[in-house]
């Protein structure tokens, strides 16, 4: 099991990223993220193990101190790992960037990071995942798929979180200081 502080949107993004999830799904590419519990989001760090009640406080804190967050989707990509997955990347601007690292810096102490580097300091880019992870066959079917959504998509960061995963599970999430 392990867990992810992630970042949720407003209402409209929120329904787009969800239309894209539901594209995916009805194209036979993958339907896990359509079917999950989550909403769409960022992940500003993941971790193998945390104390969850000190996690909470952490980002409740964090979000009664921080004002939402203009944000918009530029491009997609995707990890070409074993199962590789697709994202929509965000623009990077100082106000992410910032959230980024407070989470860290106060969340880090309670938690064990999970093995990889990709949540580090001048490595994280925030996007959102559009599918967990497909078969080699369907790379072709993504793109087209995503290919019929025109980019950029203008929104908001709205609310922080904590989430448990596979299968993902809301632990807990905040409004910003709106």
């Amino acid at each position: 099991m392990g867990y992810a502080i992630v970042g949720y949107f407003d209402k409209e993004t929120d329904e787009k990223i969800r239309g894209l999830w539901k594209d995916l799904m009805f194209k036979d590419i993958d339907d896990y993220l359509y079917h999950s519990e989550n909403n769409p989001h960022i992940k500003f760090t993941m971790y193998e193990a945390l104390d969850e009640e000190q996690i909470i406080n952490i980002i409740r804190n964090i979000a009664e101190q921080t004002k939402s967050i203009d944000i918009v989707f530029k491009s997609y990509s995707f990890y070409p790992n074993e199962q590789p997955f697709f994202n929509i990347d965000m623009a990077v601007g100082m106000e992410l960037l910032r959230l980024q690292s407070d989470i860290r810096e106060k969340c880090d102490k309670f938690s064990k990071l999970l093995p990889i580097d990709f949540f580090d300091i001048g490595i994280w880019k925030p996007d959102c995942q559009l599918t967990r992870e497909i078969d080699e066959s369907k790379l072709i079917g993504a793109v087209n798929c995503l290919y019929e959504t025109k980019l950029p998509i203008k929104g908001k960061l709205e609310r922080i979180g904590l989430i448990k995963f596979h299968p993902a599970k809301q632990i807990a999430n905040f409004d910003l200081n709106v």
